[in-house]
């Protein structure tokens, strides 16, 4: 497996398995045997509405939990409950995240950032990232972050690199994971 190195020395593969649009049912066996194949990253999201069947799935596969990189997002409408990293751990059924995002820039989303860093700061995520943000979005979490993301998640293929977004992003060595053709994919430079 091919791994990259995060802005915070950590490492994270550069291949994993996305459920969006994915049935609980079809996701648990999906993250199971993905895991069994050698996969070792599983992204998924609350608004997915298969957290718990990708849980359930990681400890099904019979790998470590400490060997699957399991990356997940808040909804904008979680922003600002202040449970809403221990709900979504709760729902996978694990004690910590290795990645956590806010979905989208949307509602108080300065408030979900604020959790993903309180998350980080607390060991519950291990590295937090934004996804679906681009152009003003980034330029004003820029001045408020405390902690800089780890990953941007936005549509990124072939077709369409996001190169505005990775000049504007590689001097903090935030890496680009992309949904789309190679969803979940991590790339940068």
């Amino acid at each position: 497996m091919e791994y990259v190195t995060l802005n915070h020395g950590g490492k994270f593969p550069a291949i994993g398995i996305g459920t969006y649009t994915i049935t609980p049912e079809d996701a648990e066996v999906s993250v199971r045997e993905a895991l069994r194949m050698g996969y070792e990253c599983v992204d998924t999201a609350a608004a997915y509405v298969n957290e718990r069947a990708c849980g359930r799935g990681i400890k099904a596969s019979g790998v470590p939990r400490e060997k699957v990189y399991l990356s997940t997002k808040l909804w904008p409408s979680e922003y600002e409950n202040p449970n809403a990293v221990n709900e979504t751990l709760e729902r996978l059924g694990v004690d910590y995240v290795d990645l956590l995002f806010i979905h989208q820039p949307a509602g108080n989303w300065l408030a979900g950032y604020r959790s993903l860093e309180k998350a980080y700061r607390e060991g519950k995520a291990r590295a937090i990232g934004i996804s679906n943000f681009e152009g003003k979005y980034i330029e004003e979490l820029k001045t408020k972050w405390e902690i800089v993301p780890q990953f941007v998640q936005v549509e990124a293929h072939p077709y369409f690199t996001q190169e505005e977004l990775r000049k504007t992003l590689d001097p903090y060595g935030v890496r680009l994971m992309s949904w789309g053709i190679r969803s979940g994919t991590a790339t940068g430079r």
